[in-house]
């Protein structure tokens, strides 16, 4: 079993976009660990006890001259993470994408030090695929202006790699939800939250189409783990494979309706009301990336890394609902 703890004792770990859902969930989990933790923000964070913050522009060189030259293990999670907020502002998607990461590698060169550099991509790069479940080899094909930009970050990191100027690894991360300190700004992220905040003030569920497309949904604290253990796996494995991308899911399909009957279900348990379930057209503007079927393959990462998920389906909706019930969401959610 890997000793996560050891090999991270004594580090200095930046995380971009701290302030964000999958940031400050990763940020909770690292404060368990014996290491420095450096939360980087465009704003000021909450300060926090044994915690370090800077505000930087990380479209600047002189920003990530001051990360690389702290840090052992960078957490790249900033940038846009919308796919309908890329299409309306492809530039600012662009920019805040590909930016930050030509400058962490500048940086790199100009120091000669190689950090870690764990990315956080999505699994919608594989654009509509048909043979599930989908391989981490597998050619993706972007059909998203952000799918798209998230493809070249990943490219730019695999050239740099190659060129041993930097040690990174790309995630591929599947439909991630759960309980969060931050919550997502996105309306096209955290869908299974909104449900069930929705669920609690008794509005009904509107399901696009029929509801069977599947979705293969993943639990924070997985996805956190995740994080943790490509942090410090052998780098030398990835570039003989010659492969720094690896998809991070359950590994497993579930049809909308199913996770939308699932939350409903739990909300019952609490409430003693079942809310009902609507299924409606596809909106004209839908983008054609949310039609898609996916289930990825995870048995590149749990061979490398001995990471699996650990968390079902059901238990995780239990512990989403627990969590809402707890914020005593009610009528305020329409």
């Amino acid at each position: 079993m890997v000793d996560i703890s050891s090999k991270l004792k004594g580090k200095v770990v930046s995380i971009t976009g701290a302030s964000g859902y999958i940031g400050s969930a990763l940020t909770q989990e690292l404060e368990k660990y014996s290491l420095k933790i450096i939360r980087i923000s465009r704003k000021q964070l909450t300060p926090k006890d044994g915690i370090e913050d800077w505000v930087l522009d990380l479209n600047k060189k002189s920003s990530w001259m001051r990360i690389v030259s702290k840090s052992d293990i960078i957490f790249h999670l900033s940038g846009n993470t919308s796919i309908y907020n890329a299409e309306k502002d492809p530039k600012e998607s662009l920019i805040s994408t590909i930016f930050p990461i030509i400058q962490l590698i500048n940086a790199s060169k100009k120091l000669s030090r190689i950090p870690r550099v764990i990315f956080s991509s999505t699994a919608t790069v594989y654009g509509l695929t048909e043979a599930l479940p989908v391989l981490d080899t597998k050619q993706p094909n972007p059909i998203t202006t952000y799918d798209l930009h998230k493809f070249f970050a990943e490219q730019q990191l695999l050239m740099a790699s190659s060129s041993n100027i930097i040690n990174a690894i790309s995630l591929r991360l599947a439909n991630v939800y759960g309980p969060s300190p931050t919550e997502s700004l996105a309306k096209d992220r955290g869908i299974l939250s909104m449900i069930t905040k929705r669920s609690f003030a008794l509005n009904n569920l509107q399901i696009y189409g029929n509801g069977d497309y599947l979705r293969d949904y993943i639990y924070i604290d997985d996805v956190v783990n995740a994080f943790l253990h490509t942090s410090v796996m052998d780098y030398d494995i990835l570039l003989n494979k010659k492969q720094i991308t690896l998809n991070v899911a359950s590994g497993k399909g579930t049809s909308v309706k199913e996770v939308f009957d699932l939350i409903s279900h739990e909300v019952e348990k609490i409430t003693g009301i079942r809310g009902n379930i609507e299924y409606v057209a596809w909106p004209e503007e839908i983008n054609e990336i949310e039609k898609r079927n996916y289930i990825a393959s995870i048995e590149l990462i749990k061979s490398l890394t001995e990471w699996k998920p650990s968390v079902s389906l059901e238990k995780g909706i239990q512990l989403l609902v627990k969590h809402y019930s707890k914020e005593g969401i009610g009528n305020e959610v329409s």
